[in-house]
This record gives structure tokens, C-alpha cells and sequence, in this order.
């Protein structure tokens, strides 16, 4: 029976392995670290090669003295047969106090990890490095973590220290261009993380943490907050927009615009009526929520998210400007927290082609209509959140009381925030 056990768990044990790999495998959320697209992101990917190279050695060289020792001196026959005598010579030689191996196998990995560990600081050197080169058309973006979802204060060069829009989950950037980062939070402890293009940094409220980011080449780069932070922490996710540095003007100069009201009479119209009777309470349009009362009418200035207040406000009820900013809602590729496309993606592609027309989505994309009036409607059944507890709530509520005209004619004015 023993000899049955035995040989049952060598043949289960490489199969175990195997199904562990496929299962860490097995995610929509690839957030790779080995295809870098940033100078920092290079030499993040250099360390982490180097130091698995020396990892790999050494596994290779115990792994291999291991089995040759198992194999060189294994005990034939039965071990558990008390029957059975051996002989002297049948042992392996005792080297117990062999001074010049000991100090060998404690000096050599010694030396080991004093090689990798100097690498390592000359890395995070580099990487704590957070003077982002001159940028004539950004000077800074502040990144806000709130549950569950990313906001982003830009701040153009333009000589003055006011906010000139600010958009959520997606940050866009110039190609080839270093752009300086001032990561808080509105809420609790979350890590701005996206691997392709630089290391994390944690945004803690009340604390403002420097950080770069830059892209070598065009495109669309997945990002994770990566510290546990409530309900839907693993659906707090994020993109980074590269595109092209004549894009990004095009695309900042149409976030400063103002929105038009829609028409009187049409469906628009109805879905803003809508909108404003069951969203402005929490969200933002600037332009049209400026006639709502209350804090939407002051939040309606762009001014207004420098105030310290609207960071890292009290955890009370949602407040108007505590939530995704839309006033251009459509210009974006995601919502809610990034883990919807507002689009429809060809092939299910995460990384998308460099033609991908980003600053064309409201033009010529195809809107994914199905999840977004999914989402409106029953929130916290699509991505969870944290129930109202003492006045405390994050995250959006269900609107499972408006009726399919309602829904449609929301979508429908959505869709005019381009």
C-alpha cells in the first residue's frame, strides 16, 4: 500500500504543476511586465530578467545536486524493512565540519545576493528619479484613486496652477514625451500600476506621491490598482493612451470645449431631463450641470477640483464632483472602473493595433450600448460596491426604477458627449 501511495503522488505531483500554471494563466486581465514600452519600464524589465538568470542558475545547480545525490546514494530495497543491514561502505562520506565547504556555500551566495541587491538599488535609483524632462504642453497630471475608479486632473503649461479639464479611467498622453504625476487619494490606500510603462506608486489620502510615466510607441496600456482596497479592488483597473503628440492636442483642446445642450423636443433633451434628475447628483457635465443647484452649479468650474475638499473629502454620500467627471464621456474607450469597453474592440483585442484611431472614437466607433445601459440601470450587479452603511456609500447605485424609455433616452444624451 505504501509503494502504491508513493508512486500515485509522483504521477499527481507534475500534474498538480501543470493545472496551477494554466490556472495563473487563465485571466482577462493580463498586466504584463516583460513587454515594456517606456525607457523606466526597460530597465524595470532589465532587473527582472537579470535577476531570474540568477535565479534559474541556481535552482539549476542545487535542483542538480539534489537529484544526483538522491540518485548516487538512494537506498535500494525496501527502507522501511527493518530486516535489512548496510553495510559501512554503502553511506555516502560524512563531511560534517569541513570548514572550507562551509565557508564556500556561505560566502558564494553572499556574494550572489550582494550582486543582484546592488543592481536592484541602482534601478530603484533610477526609478525614484521623478523630474520629469521639460514638457511644453503638460505640465503636470494629478491621479486621484477613489473606489473603484481613476480620476485625472490635467494640468496644462499654460503659466497658471489651475485645473484645465479632468477626465476618468483612461489617462492620455503624448508619445515620447515624460509626463510628471501627483498620485493621492480620495478614499483609502490604492496603487496606480500600470507595468508597460512604469513601476506602481501608492495613492495614499492626504499624501501627494511623485511619479513619471511615458510611452515609446502608440497605444492603449492596461493598468491595476494593486493594494486591496474594498469590494471591487480587483475591478479597479485603468488604460493608458499613448497617441501622437499632434493627436493629443486635437484631443485636449476638444476636452476644454463646452458641451451643447440638446434640443428641446427630442430624445436627447428627455435623456438630460433624466439625467439630471437622477445623476447630477453625483456626476459632472461642465456646461449643462451649471443649472442644476447646489454643489454641481459650483463644481461646474474646472477650477473647483483644486480644492482639497473634492480630493479627499469626508467619507460621507456620494457628492456631485466625488464621481466620474462625463462632460466628454464618449471621447473615452471604458467605464465604470475601466472594466467595459464604451466601444466595440475588434477580436476582443487588450492591446490594440498602432492605427487604432483613439481621438476618432465618437466619429467612427461603434458603441457598446448593451453594457452601458446594463450598467446604468443595476450598477451594483455588473461590479460591486459597498453598501450604504451610516451615511457611507461608494460606488454607484441601481436605477431599476426607470423605465426602458428613460434608460434609452439617457443613452441617447449620453451619446451627444463627444
Amino acid at each position: 500500500m505504501r509503494d502504491v501511495s508513493r508512486s500515485t503522488r509522483r504521477r499527481l505531483f507534475p500534474l498538480l504543476a501543470a493545472v496551477t500554471v494554466l490556472a495563473a494563466s487563465c485571466s482577462d486581465n493580463p498586466l504584463d511586465t516583460t513587454s515594456p514600452n517606456s525607457p523606466i519600464a526597460e530597465e524595470i524589465n532589465t532587473l527582472f530578467w537579470g535577476v531570474m538568470a540568477v535565479a534559474g542558475i541556481v535552482f539549476v545547480l542545487v535542483q542538480g545536486a539534489v537529484l544526483y545525490m538522491s540518485s548516487r546514494f538512494s537506498v535500494k530495497g525496501d527502507p522501511f524493512d527493518d530486516e535489512i543491514i548496510y553495510a559501512d561502505e554503502e553511506f555516502p562520506e560524512q563531511i560534517h565540519g569541513n570548514d572550507r565547504l562551509e565557508i564556500a556555500w556561505t560566502v558564494l551566495p553572499a556574494l550572489v545576493l550582494a550582486v543582484v541587491g546592488a543592481f536592484t538599488l541602482i534601478t530603484l535609483f533610477q526609478l525614484d528619479d521623478v523630474d520629469a524632462q521639460p514638457n511644453a504642453r503638460l505640465d503636470r497630471i494629478a491621479v486621484v484613486g477613489a473606489q473603484w475608479w481613476w480620476e485625472y486632473h490635467y494640468y496644462l503649461d499654460d503659466g497658471d496652477d489651475i485645473v484645465d479639464f479632468v477626465t476618468a479611467n483612461e489617462i492620455v498622453i503624448p508619445v515620447d514625451e515624460e509626463v510628471r504625476l501627483e498620485i493621492t487619494s480620495r478614499d483609502v490606500i490604492h496603487s496606480f500600476w500600470i507595468p508597460k510603462l512604469n513601476g506602481k506608486r501608492d495613492a495614499v489620502p492626504g499624501r501627494v506621491s511623485p511619479w513619471t510615466i511615458e510611452a515609446d510607441n502608440p497605444g492603449r496600456f492596461l493598468g491595476q490598482c494593486t493594494e486591496f482596497c474594498g469590494l471591487s479592488h480587483a475591478y479597479m483597473r485603468m488604460y493608458a493612451w499613448a497617441i501622437e503628440p499632434a493627436d493629443w492636442d486635437t484631443w485636449a483642446a476638444n476636452q476644454q470645449s463646452t458641451v451643447e445642450l440638446p434640443a428641446e423636443g427630442t430624445d436627447e433633451h428627455a435623456g438630460y431631463t433624466s439625467f439630471m434628475s437622477n445623476c447630477a447628483s453625483c456626476h459632472v457635465i461642465n456646461g449643462l450641470t451649471s443649472v442644476h443647484s447646489g454643489d454641481a452649479a459650483v463644481l461646474d468650474d474646472w477650477a473647483t477640483y483644486n480644492l482639497a475638499d473634492r480630493i479627499i473629502p469626508e467619507k460621507t454620500q456620494q457628492v456631485s464632483g466625488a464621481a466620474p467627471n462625463l462632460t466628454h464621456l464618449m471621447t473615452r474607450s471604458s467605464f465604470a472602473g475601466s472594466i467595459f469597453d464604451l466601444y466595440e474592440i475588434p477580436d476582443d483585442q487588450v492591446d490594440l493595433p498602432d492605427d487604432y484611431d483613439y481621438v476618432g472614437l465618437a466619429e467612427n466607433g461603434k458603441v457598446n450600448r448593451a453594457d452601458l445601459e446594463a450598467w446604468i440601470v443595476n450598477a451594483p450587479e455588473e461590479k460591486a460596491n459597498a453598501a450604504e452603511q451610516e451615511g457611507y456609500r461608494r460606488g454607484m447605485p441601481s436605477f431599476t426604477g426607470l423605465s426602458s424609455e428613460e434608460i434609452d433616452n439617457i443613452v441617447s444624451f449620453l451619446l451627444t458627449l463627444d
